[in-house]
C-alpha cells in the first residue's frame, strides 16, 4: 500500500487516460456531504430472534451472468426479501481489513493442521527465480519479512501470470524494497513462505473455529486504494495504483446508502483511516480513534457499520511490519468484542485488502464489471484470508462460493435493506452461507489463544 513502493505507474492499456477523467485530488468526507453522521442517532436493535431462514439461492447463474443492475435489492438478486432482512439478528457489523497478505503465505498449513475442509497448497505448486531454481512453498523463519514486493497493478498482474500463478518470486526479486524504502537485493524466495499454526496461533483458532472462505479474492489486481475502494463504492472508481488519486467525492458510496436509510458508521484509526485510500483524516466527519472504538464497544454503542483500520506499518501487517504484532491487536479487538452487549448482534469480518504481491496457488477468476465507463476491471486479485467471527458464524465452517470485497457490500446491503451501489456488488453473493440463525445456538463466546510472540528472528 505504501507510496514508497510505487515503483509501477505503467498500467493496462487505457486505463491512465480513463483514471484521468475520473479521479479527484480531495475525497474529504465534508466534501462527500456526510457531515450529518456525527449528529445521527443509532437506531435502536428490535429485540433479538433466532430462527430466520435464508432461502435457497436459486440467482446464482444470474449473478454470475452479471444480470443485477445498480440499484438492486437483495430481494431482487438474492431472494432475501426485506421480511427475511429483518429477521436477521446481525445489526452491527465491523469490518478488520488488514494489509498485504496472501490466503497461503498467512493459512498455507491450515489442511494439515487443523481445517481438512480447506484446500491445501498442493506441493506441484512452484515458482521459478530468475536463475531458473525451483522455488517451493515452505515455512517462513520470522514474523518480520524484511521485504516488501512492489504489488501495484503491473506487478499483480506478472505475478498472476495469465493464472499461472508462478511469476511472484521473479516480481519480489526485482522489486522489493527495504523498510526505508530503498532497494532490496533478494532472490524473492520470500513470497512463497508460509506461516504454521504455532507462528500465529491465533489466527489459526479463529480459521478453525468460526467460519472460512479460501475463495476470497482481491477485487482487481492491482493495491490497496483500489481495493479497498471496492468495497465501500462497489467500484475502483478510476482509482488504480496506491498513492496517486483518489475517486471523485460524487461517487455514491456504502456511507452514503446507510445514512439515507438511518443506519449509522463510523471509521476507527489511530492511523490514516481506510489504509488512507480516501484521503480521509482524524478531523473529518464519522472518523474516531481507538479508544472510542474500545470504549463504544464496551459499552455497547457501535454504529451499525464500524470500519476499523491498525496503526500503519505497525499493527496493520503491511511488510515489513510484524505480523505476531498485527495479530495481538486483533486478539485484543476480539477480546473486547466477546465481552461487548452488542456481541449477540454482532458479525466481525476480518480479511486483507490484497494479497501484497505474495504468492497464492489459485488462479482468481472474473467477476462483473462495476459499471459501464466506471471500471474496466473483471480479473480480480489472488486469494486473501476471510474469516466470519460471529456468534451466528458456522462453527468449523469452510465456504468455497468465489467472492471478492464487494461480497462484504453485499453482506452490509442485505442487512439493511439497502440498493446496490454498482453491477459489480449487485452481483456478488452476501456470505450468508457462512451463517447459522437457527434456535438453540450456543451463544458463548470460545476461549481464544494467545496471539504468540517471538517470532522476529534476525
Amino acid at each position: 500500500m505504501k507510496i514508497k513502493n510505487l515503483v509501477s505507474t505503467a498500467l493496462i492499456i487505457g486505463v491512465a487516460a480513463f483514471a484521468a477523467s475520473s479521479i479527484s485530488c480531495a475525497f474529504t468526507a465534508s466534501k462527500w456531504g456526510l457531515d450529518a453522521i456525527d449528529t445521527m442517532v443509532t437506531p435502536v436493535d428490535p429485540p433479538l430472534t433466532c430462527g430466520a431462514q435464508i432461502p435457497d439461492d436459486t440467482m446464482t447463474s444470474k449473478r454470475t451472468a452479471c444480470t443485477f443492475a445498480a440499484g438492486a435489492h437483495a430481494a431482487q438478486t438474492l431472494d432475501v426479501s426485506t421480511s427475511v432482512s429483518n429477521q436477521l439478528p446481525i445489526r452491527h457489523i465491523i469490518i478488520l481489513m488488514k494489509e498485504n497478505r496472501s490466503f497461503d503465505h498467512m493459512l498455507g498449513k491450515l489442511h494439515e493442521q487443523g481445517q481438512p475442509g480447506t484446500e491445501a497448497v498442493p506441493p506441484s505448486f512452484i515458482n521459478t527465480d530468475s536463475s531458473g531454481a525451483a522455488v517451493a512453498a515452505h515455512h517462513a523463519t520470522t514474523t518480520c519479512i524484511p521485504f516488501d514486493p512492489n504489488h501495484q497493478s503491473t506487478a499483480v498482474i506478472a505475478s498472476v501470470a495469465n493464472g499461472y500463478m508462478n511469476g511472484f518470486v521473479k516480481n519480489a526479486a526485482g522489486s522489493s524494497v527495504d523498510p526505508l524504502g530503498n532497494p532490496a537485493t533478494t532472490d524473492g524466495h520470500y513470497v512463497m513462505s508460509e506461516y504454521e499454526s504455532a507462528d500465529l496461533p491465533f489466527y489459526y483458532w479463529l480459521a478453525n473455529t468460526y467460519a472460512l472462505n479460501d475463495r476470497h479474492f482481491a477485487p482487481l489486481q492491482s493495491g490497496t486504494y483500489a481495493s479497498r475502494n471496492f468495497f465501500m463504492l462497489g467500484t475502483n472508481a478510476g482509482v488504480v495504483d496506491t498513492g496517486i488519486s483518489f475517486p471523485d467525492p460524487g461517487t455514491n458510496s456504502i456511507f452514503r446508502t446507510l445514512m439515507t436509510s438511518g443506519y449509522t458508521w463510523g471509521a476507527y484509526s489511530d492511523s490514516e483511516p481506510f489504509s488512507g485510500s480516501l484521503g480521509w483524516t482524524s478531523a473529518d466527519p464519522g472518523v474516531h480513534s481507538m479508544q472510542e472504538f474500545y470504549k463504544s464497544l464496551d459499552d455497547g454503542t457501535l454504529p451499525n457499520v464500524v470500519f476499523v483500520d491498525a496503526e500503519e506499518e505497525i499493527e496493520d501487517e503491511h511488510p515489513t511490519a510484524d505480523v505476531q504484532v498485527g495479530k495481538a491487536w486483533t486478539r485484543n479487538i476480539y477480546q473486547h468484542a466477546i465481552k461487548s452487549p452488542q456481541w449477540p448482534r454482532m458479525a466481525i469480518v476480518f480479511t486483507y485488502d490484497e494479497a501484497g504481491a505474495f504468492a497464492d496457488h489459485v488462479p482468481p477468476p472474473s467477476s462483473c464489471l462495476a459499471n459501464a465507463g466506471d471500471s474496466p476491471f473483471t480479473e480480480l486479485g489472488p486469494r486473501v484470508p476471510f474469516i466470519m467471527i460471529s456468534p451466528w458464524a458456522k462453527s468449523h465452517y469452510v465456504s468455497h462460493v468465489a467472492h471478492d470485497h464487494t461480497a462484504i457490500t453485499r453482506f452490509i446491503e442485505t442487512i439493511f435493506d439497502l440498493p446496490a451501489l454498482t453491477s459489480r456488488d449487485a452481483n456478488s453473493d452476501a456470505l450468508l452461507d457462512m451463517f447459522d440463525f437457527s434456535c438453540g445456538r450456543n451463544m458463548t463466546p470460545p476461549e481464544a489463544p494467545g496471539s504468540g510472540t517471538g517470532g522476529c528472528k534476525p
